[in-house]
This record gives C-alpha cells, sequence and structure tokens, in this order.
C-alpha cells in the first residue's frame, strides 16, 4: 500500500511540474504575440541557385507565397528570353502548386534540382510526404535541413512531444551550423523551435543572428520590424532593423 500511495505521491508531484511548466511556457509565448513571422518561409534559401538571371531595374508582378511574407527577392524581377518556363515554375512552387519531376524537366531543371523542387512543392498539398522524403534521403545542405526541421516542427510537434521535439531540432541545428556555417535560414528555424517553448529572449537572439549573417537581407529584417514583441523586448534591434529596412531620405 506504501508504494502506492509513494507511487502516487510521486506521479502527482511529476503531474504539478509539467503542468506549471506548460503555463509558463503558455505565459511567456502569450507575452510575446508568438512571434508569426517565424513561420514564414525563407523561398530565397529555398530556391537558392534555380532562378534564372533576371534583367536589372524591372520587376515581375507581385507574388503571394505559401507560408505568409515577403516575396522573394530571386523572383521580382521577370525572367530573361528563353527562361520563361523555368521563372513560371519557380514562382508556381513559390506560391504552394505542386509539381512533378517530369514537367521540372521540361522545363529544363537537372535530376537533383527536379528532385529538390518536386519535395518543396510538397509543402502546401503534403507537408508528410515532403518530410518523408527529406528523412529518407537525408540533408547535404543548409536549404534541406532548413526545411526538415522546419516541417518537423509545423507538423510534426505536438502536446505531447513539445519539449523533446524542440530540443531534438535545436541540437540538430546545431549540429547543422558546425557542418554548413553560419546560415542566416538556420539560425531563423532555431529561433521558431525557441519561441514554442517560450524562449523568447533566445528566439531574439537568433533572429538578429539571421539578420546579421544574412547581411541585412530584407526578409529577415521585416521578420524584426513585423514582431510587435521585439519594439518592447529589444528596441534598439526593432530600431536598426527598422532603420535599414527604410531608410530616411538623405537631406541636401
Amino acid at each position: 500500500m506504501s508504494i502506492l500511495l509513494a507511487g502516487g505521491v510521486a506521479g502527482a508531484y511529476i503531474a504539478g511540474i509539467v503542468g506549471l511548466h506548460r503555463l509558463n511556457v503558455r505565459r511567456m509565448r502569450a507575452a510575446a504575440g508568438g512571434f508569426a513571422p517565424l513561420r514564414w518561409l525563407d523561398w530565397d534559401c529555398l530556391l537558392a541557385g534555380l532562378a534564372p538571371a533576371s534583367p536589372p531595374a524591372s520587376f515581375a508582378p507581385a507574388l503571394t507565397v505559401h507560408g505568409g511574407g515577403p516575396s522573394p527577392l530571386l523572383l521580382s524581377q521577370p525572367a530573361p528570353p528563353g527562361a520563361e518556363d523555368r521563372h513560371a515554375l519557380l514562382r508556381a512552387v513559390a506560391a504552394g502548386q505542386q509539381v512533378d519531376e517530369a514537367t521540372l524537366g521540361a522545363a529544363g531543371f537537372s535530376g537533383g534540382q527536379a528532385k529538390w523542387l518536386t519535395t518543396v512543392s510538397l509543402i502546401a498539398s503534403d507537408p508528410d510526404r515532403a518530410i518523408e522524403r527529406l528523412l529518407a534521403t537525408g540533408v547535404s545542405s543548409a536549404a534541406e535541413l532548413y526545411l526538415r526541421e522546419r516541417l518537423l516542427l509545423t507538423h510534426r510537434t505536438h502536446a505531447l512531444n513539445l519539449e523533446l521535439s524542440v530540443f531534438a531540432t535545436k541540437r540538430r541545428l546545431g549540429q547543422g551550423l558546425a557542418r554548413f556555417g553560419e546560415e542566416p535560414a538556420l539560425f531563423f528555424v532555431r529561433a521558431m523551435a525557441s519561441s514554442l517553448l517560450g524562449f523568447n529572449h533566445a528566439a531574439i537572439d537568433d533572429l538578429a543572428r539571421a539578420v546579421y549573417f544574412s547581411q541585412q537581407a530584407a526578409f529577415y529584417l521585416r521578420a524584426v520590424v513585423e514582431t510587435p514583441y521585439i519594439d518592447e523586448a529589444r528596441p534598439a534591434l526593432a530600431r536598426q532593423c527598422r532603420l535599414m529596412l527604410y531608410p530616411s531620405p538623405k537631406v541636401e
């Protein structure tokens, strides 16, 4: 009887600790307002090296991308002559449309490129299949690691595995940063992982690293500027990013 009583007391104690921890997580996440921009997809990272060079000082129609956030810079200009099909397919993928390898191959994408874009195009329509493809082949680039971990956090992380999933993701991202270097997209998704546990200051630190190592790319600047909590928690960072994103005109 005493063993059962002791077990019951221990179970109640553990449940209480977990309950208090989860209440604190909810409180910290609520205080930060959810870090909504951390759910954006960095399409410039996912499509890097695949878009044909465009004529300078020209602009393509605005593109609404899957996942929200700004349109990728590499698709902000129209396709050069002869690359219209490639450009159109990349815009379709970024908009969340699924494409197959045969269609991509016909547009001139190589075998490896076509396989990668097929996986990327599953993000909206079949994210579980995209995850399985990434898990089956392993990762050979920062973009693949970024996408895999982002999808795992979004689609395979829930109340029962929250802590285990987040800490496993952060461990793999740490290994990825050692392997691939200080890639801004990896800091960005690590910030997302931290935000899920209410580690708000760790999330801001990694978002600031993403800004720095991207050389102040507009995507990451906007992620800072459009997170109201950073104005309160790190006003200097918010102000600096706002100035870089929207520089004041010079006064003659």
